[in-house]
């Protein structure tokens, strides 16, 4: 089955070639519930899957919102239970534990029938986890049309894809709230926005919490591109056409590098580098793409990069997707 044919209780899918929209429809509020997390989950996974898909776009499916944050609810039954306090050095190999445990056939089924609210709780930050680094290891490229208010986790999120464009509209929120609700950001925040940021600003808005205007938003660096309204889902839609008929290969590769080769010494980021190159390099695509260049180079009598970019930009001069 491909990915389109999924059927998502919170997600609804539309294909047009190798672009998948997902469209988020979560009433009243596309909070970013379980069910969410869950079809996530799902989607990711058979998108992986699915050579006929090379980038999904992510947007709201209601009116005027795109993931608005975290759904309170899911939290409740786990904060709310009678505990007593229980420091970060304690809780983290217990975690690192549930991870483990998570991985077993039938666990997390479980333990969200029977761990109650703690439970859930678990398998709802275990999924994401591993559902946002799936993205970030993917050969897909993801991209947020984020057209309403993105806060904590719904703000995370669209931290995790790939591109982040936004409309360029007044009821577009962006940041993370989590400090202004006695928490801090559970599903990536602090992490993604000390990459993106750099540590001085990302302190700043976690502790903060007050919302951002899309406008701060795009001077931060956190959306690339402020789009109209109106245009918003075309415009990164036809972004996401063109970065479809990139190599899978070396879609994958650049962005294991980039995600996840900053937190090493820069010799063994250097090394990932180089064997993300190689193995880009080794595919069936880079011969078609070397006999493409170099029939433009004789032709044009310079780099077809300059002479004659758009063919190249567009993907229509050489198949890279083929294995």
């Amino acid at each position: 089955m491909s990915a389109a044919d999924l059927q998502l209780e919170t997600i609804e899918l539309v294909r047009d070639g190798r672009v998948l929209t997902a469209r988020v429809v979560a009433p009243p509020l596309n909070f970013a519930t379980p069910e969410f997390v869950r079809d996530l989950d799902l989607l990711t996974a058979a998108v992986d899957a699915d050579d006929t898909v090379g980038a999904v776009v992510l947007t709201g499916g209601l009116p005027g919102r795109f993931l608005t944050h975290a759904d309170p609810r899911a939290l409740t039954g786990m904060i709310e239970l009678p505990h007593p306090f229980i420091p970060a050095r304690v809780a983290a190999p217990f975690l690192r534990f549930g991870d483990v445990a998570m991985r077993l056939p039938g666990a997390a089924r479980l333990a969200e029938r029977f761990g109650g609210g703690l439970g859930a709780g678990l398998v709802w930050g275990h999924r994401w986890k591993k559902t946002t680094l799936r993205m970030n290891r993917s050969g897909v490229v993801y991209l947020a049309a984020i057209n309403g208010p993105a806060l904590g986790g719904g703000h995370e999120i669209a931290l995790a894809c790939d591109l982040r464009y936004a409309a360029d509209a007044d009821h577009v929120k962006l940041g993370q709230i989590e400090t202004l609700a006695n928490l801090i950001p559970g599903g990536g925040g602090t992490q993604r926005l000390s990459r993106l940021l750099g540590a001085a600003k990302a302190i700043e808005v976690t502790l903060e919490g007050a919302p951002l205007s899309v406008r701060e938003g795009y001077r931060l660096g956190l959306v690339h591109r402020l789009v109209p309204e109106d245009q918003l889902l075309a415009e990164t839609q036809a972004t996401a056409a063109r970065l479809a008929t990139r190599n899978p290969v070396a879609v994958a590769e650049a962005k294991r590098a980039i995600y996840f080769g900053t937190d090493k010494s820069l010799s063994r980021g250097l090394d990932r580098e180089q064997a993300g190159f190689i193995s880009a390099g080794t595919t069936a695509a880079a011969g078609r793409t070397t006999s493409a260049f170099l029939e433009d180079l004789e032709r044009l009598g310079d780099t077809p990069f300059l002479a004659d970019l758009t063919p190249w930009l567009d993907g229509t001069r050489v198949d890279q997707v083929s294995k």
